[in-house]
């Protein structure tokens, strides 16, 4: 991460951030407090899966629309890789959808709320506590690095310090979802959504004002992205975002099939605005030989001066910021008191929301790269989580093999990426990520090994 990148703006705009700061945060708190609360432990994670699909389409898309992927990774991987940054990032998110889309009555339909849940239900109780595992980790990395990106954009702007600023967005956070859990998450999803799609708007005005134009970023160039770099993303990407969790959630909290598979439609058409179409615009109004996002829509907040177009970018920031944030604290904070806890209480998930917006609190001011955070959590659930998953669908895979690979797997594909960091191996035009493939090859010896030592078959969900 740009740590030292901030905003460049006069005391006018900082006080215009502030100020915005402050209201966003009595915005949210006073709608999560007017929402409904639900006392039952577990209605505060499912809502009792009543809701729609517009909702439930609307909270997806707010979360993905977020500060440190779709608008500054999506925009940076335009600016290194060219058109071909397609291929990192939207297009694995796009099949993803799609793919959900396809099958959203179906996996809605099981009766089973949680990841965990479904892997317990076949395999033990053992292995539903070590899929949990890894499911909190990545979720509370992915919120740390989000609240990374937000304060390296914004605590200077504001006049504070990056460590005051990523508290008090976690104790706001942890506020307002003690009200609720998931239902305020969604609540301010909604709100968050139409924020961030005004702040696109805006940086892609600023942008076009400029007059600015990268035509590299339209060209697809072999020697920018190699393909074995193209095709380890998706090995990382791909088969963890399909056994991802805040997708589930959003599947499962929906009132039936066909509310699943709307909000999935929405998610689809948001995804191909959002981390494909405008990301790719926005990279175009910045110079060429920029390749830090995080520099490049600090470029372009700096080109904004009009004090109503400041304040509504300010807000946007914010929300892009907050909706990922709260998302994977849920995630975290659900997994911890809803699948790794025998006894569900409303007390424990309020502390399950404290704790886990506090580690990713502590992640977030360590975090120093969003490369390694994306890359790194999302292999381990391509390499802990899909398989497991999978086995719970399809006659694949028996418990000793899904065991080896929940056990092993998140050991092995840390230790791989620190392998690799340190110069102990790579592979050619890997781009630093040799270590998803050594580690999904591991995961596949563990998974199919452990499964060809003699054991009862279990029964397949759906």
């Amino acid at each position: 991460m740009d740590s030292a990148v901030m905003i460049s703006s006069g005391n006018g705009h900082a006080t215009i951030y502030l100020t915005v700061f402050v209201a966003y945060i009595v915005l949210v708190l006073g709608f999560t407090f007017l929402s409904k609360r639900l006392a039952d432990p577990n209605g505060f994670w499912t809502e009792n899966r009543s809701v729609s699909g517009l909702r439930a389409g609307i909270s997806l898309s707010a979360t993905f629309m977020s500060i440190s992927w779709s608008v500054v990774y999506g925009i940076e991987v335009f600016l290194r890789y060219g058109l071909g940054g397609f291929f990192v990032l939207s297009l694995p998110w796009i099949i993803v959808l799609a793919v959900f889309l396809w099958l959203a009555p179906r996996l809605r339909d099981i009766p089973v709320f949680s990841q965990p849940e479904l892997i317990s239900g076949k395999f033990g109780k053992k292995a539903g506590k070590l899929a949990a595992v890894p499911i909190l980790l990545v979720f509370i990395i992915w919120a740390g690095a989000e609240m990374d990106v937000a304060a390296s954009l914004l605590a200077g702007t504001m006049g504070m310090s990056q460590p005051l600023l990523l508290f008090i967005i976690a104790l706001v956070i942890a506020i307002y979802m003690s009200f609720s859990g998931t239902n305020a998450v969604i609540v301010t999803d909604v709100i968050q959504y139409i924020l961030v799609a005004l702040f696109f708007i805006i940086i892609l005005y600023a942008g076009y004002s400029s007059h600015p134009v990268n035509p590299a970023v339209f060209k697809l160039d072999s020697h920018r992205i190699q393909p074995l770099f193209i095709v380890l993303t998706f090995i990382a990407y791909l088969p963890g975002w399909l056994a991802e969790t805040d997708i589930w959630i959003r599947l499962q909290i929906t009132r039936n099939g066909r509310e699943a598979r709307k909000a999935m439609g929405i998610s689809l058409v948001n995804a191909v605005l959002f981390v494909f179409l405008m990301p790719l615009l926005a990279a175009a109004f910045l110079p060429a030989g920029m390749v830090s996002g995080t520099k490049g829509v600090a470029r372009l907040l700096s080109q904004i001066h009009h004090p109503v177009f400041v304040a509504l970018a300010a807000i946007g920031l914010i929300a892009a910021s907050m909706s990922t944030i709260d998302t994977c604290i849920n995630v975290a904070a659900m997994t911890l008191s809803y699948d790794l806890t025998e006894k569900r209480t409303l007390g424990k998930n309020i502390a399950a929301v404290w704790l886990t917006a506090g580690l990713a609190f502590l992640f977030g001011i360590y975090s120093n790269s969003l490369k390694d955070a994306f890359y790194l959590s999302s292999g381990i659930l391509s390499t802990t989580l899909f398989l497991p998953v999978l086995a719970c669908y399809l006659p694949v895979g028996r418990k000793p093999g899904v065991l080896a690979v929940l056990g092993f797997a998140p050991v092995l594909t840390i230790l791989f990426y620190g392998l690799e960091k340190y110069g102990c191996f790579a592979i050619p035009g890997a781009n630093g990520i040799s270590y998803i493939l050594v580690s999904f090859i591991a995961a596949l010896l563990l998974f199919f090994g452990g499964s060809a030592v003699n054991g009862k078959k279990e029964e397949v969900y759906g």
